[in-house]
C-alpha cells in the first residue's frame, strides 16, 4: 500500500488473482457436492498425465491475435479441456490443469512472481468454468452424444470468453479502471470473428470419440491438429502485421496539429505504451544543458524530471545510437535536429513473456516519426518564442509585454490590487550609436537590460520595445506614490555607469509611469497614457512623470506635424523613394521597395514619426494611395525602358477592413497598363492577426486579382505559424533585426535558417532586408536566400536616381553602396 492507500496496479493484480482462486476452490467444492468424489479408478495415471503433458505443450503452441492494448491469446489447450470434461471428473481435472498449467508456463514460456500467478488462476478459471457449464447443459445426456457435443461448445466459448475479460480487466487495472468496458466490447466483437475455438473443440470431440473406439488413430488427428495451428499461426502472423501498420498510421496521424512539446512528449509514450504493450514509457531528451526524463506510467501519471546522474542508465546506449533490447525493455534513439533523445519502455504486459524484434522495430518506426514531430514543434516553438522576445537582449517584445500587461490588469481589477506601467526611453541614444557605432550602442543596450531583468524580473516583466525603449510592468505595486519611488529607483539603476569596452558610458533616461485601474484597465490605452507621460519626462527634463490628464492631449508639434501632413497627402507632395531588391546570387535588379518621404518646414519627419500620425487622423488610405499609384506609374517606366520589376507598396493594417480595397488596385493596375505580378503588397503579421477572418477576405480577393502578397518584418510580430501556413501568401521578408550580425550571433543565425526552412517547406519567397555587410550577403546567399535589399546594396533613392542605379546594373557596372 502506497500513501493514501492506493494500490499499485501490481498488488491490484494479485489481489484479482487471489479472488480467483478463492472463487474457484467455493466452485470446485460445490460441484464436489452435486456430483460427488471421483470414483476409485475412474482415470488411469496414464489418461491424466497425457492430459497433463497436452496442456503444457498447449502452451508452446499458441496464437497471439492484437486486441487494443493487449493480445488475445489463443492456444490448442481447448483440446485437453474438452477430453477432460468428457472423460475425468471435475476435481481431476483442475488437478491436471493446474499441473499442466504450471509445466507450461514455467517450463516452456519461462514465466515468474506476477505473471505467473495470474495465468495459472485464470486457467484454474476457465477449467473450472467450462466444467460447469458442460455439466450443467449435459446432465444425464451422453457426453459423446449430441447433446455432450453441444454442451461441449458452450463450454469451450465460456471459458475463452472467461479468458478475455479477465486479461481485459489485467489491462485496465494498469490503464484506467473505466478502461474494461471500451476494451470488454472490443474483445466480445473480436471472439465472434475467430474459429479457432470452434474447429480445437471439434477436433477434441472428435478425438474423444476415436481414442474411445481406436487409442492410435489419434495420432492420425494429430497431425491434422499440428497442420490447424500451422494455418490459424500464419493468420495470426499477418494479422500482428496489418495491426502494426494500423498502429503506426494510428499514432503519425494522432501527432497531427499538435503544436505543445509536453503534449506530442504525452502522445508519443501514450501510444507507446498502448502499441508495444508496456507498463511504462519514457522520452530522456537534452534540454536547456540538463538531460530531462519523461516519464508515462498509467494513463495520468506523467511526470517530468531532471535525470540525476546516478540514475538508472541501462538505456545510456541507445544515446549514442546502438538500439537496447532486453526481457523487458527497449531503448532506441530518437533524433532531434543536431541532438539525439531515447525513447524507451519497460514492463511488458502480463500476456507477453518478452519483448521481441517485432516490438523493437516498431518501437524504432515510432521513435523516427516521434523525433521528426518533436523536431517541427521545437522549431515552431522556437520561432513562437523569437516571435515574443526582442532578438538583442531577449527580453519581451512589445506583444508580449501587451498581453502580460491585459493578464496582469485583470488579475489586479479581480481581486483589487494595482498593476504599475513604466515607459522608459534613453536621452540623446541616437549620439552614442552616430558617435561610437551601432556595436557600442547594441552592448549598451544589451547591459541595460540585463541590468533591469535582474534587479526587476521577479516583481514584474521587463521588456525592450525596439530602439532604446525600455518597459516594465509591476504586479501588486501598491499606490501610485509607492510605483513613482519605484521609477525613480528604476531611473537611478539605469543611470549607473556603463562600461561598455574601455569606456564608460553615462546615460539618461526618461520615464513615463500610470497606474492600473486608476489610469485605466486596458493595454493599449495603459502604454498610450504611459507613451504621453514618458515624451512629458522628456519635454519637462524631470526624469519621471507620472501620467496626468492634461498630458492626454497632443503637444504642439504633434498639432503642427498632423496639420501639415494632412496638407502634404492632399496636396500630393509627399516623396516616394525606391530601395533595390535582387538576386544575392547574380546581382540581378528583381525589383523595389516604394517608400515614403516628408519633410516640414523643410525638415525630413522619420517615417516611424508621422506614419502612426497618419493612422491617428485617418490620413493612412489616402497617403497609401498616393504611394501606390506613383509606385505603379514608376513601375511602368521601368518595364518600358526594357527592366521588367515589379514594385512592393506596404499595405497598412486599416486598409486590410477597406471593402473597396481590390477593385481599386484592379483598377490602378489597369489604368497603368500593368499585370497584377508586376504589384507586390507587404502587410505585418500584426495586420492580419488583428482581424483574421476580415485579413483572409481580403487576402483571398487579392490572390485571385494575382497581386503577390508579402508578410514584412517576418518573426517580429504576434502571429499564429500553423494560421500564417496556410494564407494565400507568396513571400516573407525576414526582418533587418534578425540579418545584422547573423554570421557572429548564433542566436539570429538560428532563427533565420528556421524562417528560410520553413518558407522553402511552403514554397514561399524569401527576403531579407536591413543587409549591410558583405559577409550576411555571402551567408544568404551561401543558404539560398532568393532577394535581399539593405544599404549595401542600395539606399531608398529617388525616381531618376534609381533609373541610373538600373542602367548601371545593366552595362555591368558595380553597385553602388
Amino acid at each position: 500500500m502506497g500513501r493514501g492507500g492506493a494500490r499499485t496496479p501490481g498488488a491490484r493484480v494479485l489481489a484479482l488473482s487471489a479472488a480467483l482462486a478463492i472463487a474457484v476452490v467455493l466452485v470446485q467444492a460445490g460441484m464436489g457436492q452435486l456430483l460427488g468424489p471421483p470414483p476409485p479408478h475412474s482415470a488411469s495415471l496414464l489418461l491424466l498425465g497425457t492430459l497433463a503433458l497436452l496442456f503444457a505443450l498447449a502452451e508452446r503452441f499458441t496464437v497471439k491475435f492484437p486486441v487494443r492494448r493487449g493480445a488475445h491469446t489463443m492456444s490448442l489447450s481447448e483440446i485437453p479441456l474438452v477430453l477432460g470434461l468428457v472423460m475425468i471428473h471435475p476435481a481431476l481435472l483442475l488437478l491436471v490443469r493446474l499441473a499442466g498449467a504450471l509445466a507450461g508456463l514455467i517450463v516452456l514460456r519461462g514465466q515468474r512472481g506476477g505473471k505467473l500467478v495470474f495465468n495459472t488462476t485464470l486457467y484454474l478459471t476457465q477449467a473450472t468454468t467450462a466444467a460447469v457449464v458442460f455439466h450443467l447443459l449435459r446432465g444425464t445426456a451422453d457426453p459423446y452424444g449430441p447433446v455432450g457435443w453441444a454442451a461441449a461448445f458452450a463450454a469451450t466459448f465460456a471459458a475463452d470468453l472467461v479468458s478475455i475479460v479477465l486479461i481485459s480487466a489485467v489491462i485496465a487495472l494498469h490503464d484506467d479502471s473505466q478502461e474494461w468496458r471500451r476494451l470488454l466490447s472490443a474483445d466480445v466483437k473480436e471472439l465472434l470473428q475467430m474459429p479457432l475455438v470452434a474447429v480445437s473443440t471439434t477436433l477434441a470431440l472428435v478425438t474423444a470419440m476415436l481414442v474411445r473406439q481406436q487409442i492410435w488413430a489419434a495420432l492420425l488427428l494429430g497431425v491434422l491438429v499440428f497442420c490447424a495451428y500451422r494455418v490459424f499461426d500464419r493468420y495470426a502472423q499477418q494479422t500482428r502485421t496489418h495491426q502494426q501498420v494500423e498502429d503506426l498510421y494510428r499514432f503519425t496521424r494522432s501527432l497531427d496539429g499538435l503544436t505543445d512539446a509536453r503534449e506530442v512528449t504525452r502522445t508519443v509514450l501514450g501510444q507507446a505504451r498502448d502499441i508495444v504493450r508496456t507498463e511504462e514509457a519514457a522520452l530522456v531528451v537534452p534540454q536547456d544543458g540538463r538531460t530531462v526524463r519523461m516519464l508515462l506510467h498509467g494513463r495520468e501519471q506523467f511526470a517530468v524530471s531532471p535525470l540525476a546522474g546516478d540514475a538508472d542508465d541501462w538505456w545510456q546506449p541507445a544515446a549514442t545510437g546502438t538500439p537496447v533490447l532486453g526481457e523487458d525493455r527497449i531503448a532506441v534513439p530518437v533524433r532531434l535536429g543536431e541532438q539525439t533523445g531515447v525513447l524507451l519502455v519497460t514492463g511488458c504486459m502480463a500476456d507477453t513473456p518478452a519483448f521481441t524484434d517485432d516490438h523493437h522495430r516498431l518501437l524504432q518506426a515510432m521513435a523516427s516519426h516521434a523525433g521528426a514531430a518533436l523536431s517541427e514543434v521545437r522549431l515552431l516553438e522556437r520561432l513562437r518564442h523569437t516571435a515574443a522576445h526582442d532578438p538583442l537582449t531577449g527580453l519581451p517584445n512589445r506583444q508580449r509585454y501587451l498581453a502580460d500587461l491585459q493578464e496582469a490588469t485583470d488579475a489586479a481589477v479581480a481581486t483589487g490590487g494595482t498593476v504599475g506601467v513604466l515607459l522608459l526611453d534613453l536621452d540623446r541614444f541616437k549620439d552614442v550609436n552616430d558617435g561610437l557605432g551601432h556595436d557600442t550602442g547594441d552592448d549598451l543596450l544589451r547591459q541595460i537590460g540585463r541590468r533591469l531583468e535582474e534587479r526587476y524580473g521577479r516583481r514584474g516583466t521587463v521588456s525592450r520595445f525596439g530602439g532604446d525603449e525600455f518597459a516594465l510592468i509591476i504586479r501588486d505595486g501598491g499606490d501610485q506614490e509607492v510605483i513613482a519611488a519605484l521609477a525613480e529607483d528604476v531611473r537611478r539603476t539605469v543611470e549607473l555607469p556603463a562600461p561598455v569596452g574601455d569606456l564608460e558610458l553615462d546615460v539618461q533616461v526618461s520615464i513615463g509611469v500610470c497606474v492600473a485601474p486608476e489610469h485605466g484597465d486596458d493595454a493599449d490605452l495603459l502604454l498610450r497614457r504611459a507613451d504621453l507621460a514618458m515624451y512629458a519626462a522628456k519635454d519637462t527634463r524631470c526624469g519621471v512623470r507620472v501620467y496626468q490628464p492634461e498630458d492626454d492631449h497632443d503637444t504642439a508639434r504633434r498639432l503642427a506635424l498632423m496639420a501639415g501632413l494632412r496638407v502634404a497627402v492632399e496636396s500630393g507632395t509627399l516623396t516616394v523613394v525606391y530601395q533595390p531588391k535582387v538576386d544575392p546570387a547574380t546581382g540581378r535588379p528583381l525589383g523595389a521597395e516604394a517608400l515614403v518621404r516628408w519633410q516640414h518646414d523643410g525638415r525630413p519627419v522619420p517615417p516611424d514619426e508621422f506614419i502612426p500620425l497618419a493612422e491617428r487622423a485617418r490620413l493612412i488610405g489616402p497617403l497609401t494611395w498616393h504611394v501606390l499609384d506613383t509606385a505603379l506609374g514608376e513601375c511602368a517606366t521601368w518595364r518600358g525602358l526594357g527592366h521588367p520589376l515589379s514594385v512592393a507598396v506596404n499595405l497598412s493594417p486599416d486598409m486590410l477592413t477597406d471593402p473597396g480595397l481590390t477593385g481599386r488596385i484592379e483598377q490602378a493596375l489597369h489604368r497603368h497598363d500593368l499585370p497584377a505580378g508586376a504589384l507586390t503588397l507587404e502587410i505585418t503579421e500584426n495586420a492580419i492577426m488583428a482581424d483574421p477572418t476580415g485579413a483572409r477576405r481580403t487576402l483571398d480577393a487579392l490572390h485571385g486579382l494575382g497581386v503577390k502578397l508579402s508578410i514584412d518584418d517576418f518573426g517580429t510580430g504576434h502571429s499564429s505559424l500553423g494560421r500564417l501556413a496556410h494564407l494565400p501568401i507568396h513571400e516573407v521578408k525576414i526582418d533587418k533585426s534578425f540579418v545584422r550580425h547573423i554570421v557572429t550571433d548564433r542566436t539570429r543565425r538560428a532563427v533565420t535558417d528556421a524562417a528560410l526552412q520553413l518558407a522553402r517547406a511552403l514554397d514561399l519567397t524569401v527576403v531579407a532586408e536591413g543587409v549591410e555587410e558583405q559577409d550576411e550577403l555571402d551567408y544568404l546567399r551561401e543558404h539560398g536566400c532568393d532577394a535581399i535589399q539593405g544599404y549595401l546594396i542600395s539606399k531608398p533613392i529617388p525616381p531618376l536616381e534609381f533609373l541610373t542605379w538600373l542602367e548601371k546594373t545593366r552595362t555591368g557596372g558595380r553597385l553602388p553602396v
